[in-house]
């Protein structure tokens, strides 16, 4: 059985943020070179990571 993390929305946004942090990019930014393949390994997890984010606060694109 796996583990379920639980977050609240603010938590989500937070981690969210510290994450483009990391990467020195704003969430736009992320989003382009992803969808066109121009990351680097830890940036395309980061990538990988706020999508899954933005789509457990319905902001997905």
């Amino acid at each position: 059985m796996g583990t379920a993390i639980v977050k609240t929305p603010e938590q989500l946004r937070e981690w969210r943020a510290r994450l483009l942090e990391r990467v020195h990019m704003s969430k736009e930014t992320l989003y382009d070179l992803g969808r066109d393949f121009e990351l680097r390994a830890d940036e395309r997890s980061v990538y990988e990571m706020v999508r899954s984010i933005d789509y457990l606060l319905g902001d997905d694109d």
